[in-house]
């Protein structure tokens, strides 16, 4: 179990890097990535909505939404129910940007696997599906993971005394 925490952790390292080469490709930053693969799949979105997703400060997706638009790869347009409001949308230029992106990791993940049997894709699937759970499960209750994080903290000191 150990080692496939350590290779899960690998494939998370891996995504990282592979993510800011992606972004870089495309003259954006992770976060502006980020932003255009919410918006393929959620649709438009208000900034506060982007904000809470991505886990940026507000203050920060203004400037964020600013430097995609310069790029000519999303537009905020008026919300057609809430004039107070307005919703970040792909431009066409944007929507195909981050349809090749996807494209591409799909390619990509399917040439890594593509010597394996059919079975074990399957159930890799399911596992790979019960981890996300999992780990949405637990960062969803910051409390107990800084209960977990003081328990762990708290065995280690005793197994070093």
């Amino acid at each position: 179990m150990e080692r496939l925490a350590e290779q899960l952790r690998a494939v998370i390292v891996a995504t990282d890097v592979y993510r800011r080469a992606m972004a870089s490709a495309l003259g954006v930053g992770v976060p502006e990535a980020a932003t255009l693969g919410e918006l393929l799949h959620q649709g438009p979105l208000p900034p506060s909505a982007l904000v809470k997703r991505l886990g940026i400060a507000s203050a920060s997706v203004t400037a964020l939404l600013d430097r995609l638009e310069r790029a000519g790869l999303t537009r905020r347009e008026r919300h057609p129910t809430d004039r107070r409001s307005v919703l970040v949308t792909l431009t066409p230029a944007g929507r195909a940007a981050i349809q090749a992106m996807f494209t591409v990791f799909r390619d990509d993940v399917y040439n890594a696997v593509q010597q394996s049997e059919p079975a074990h894709i399957r159930e890799f699937t399911v596992a790979l599906t019960k981890i996300a759970q999992a780990l949405q499960e637990r960062a969803a209750r910051p409390a107990a993971i800084a209960e977990a994080l003081t328990e762990s903290t708290d065995a280690g000191r005793a197994t070093d005394r």
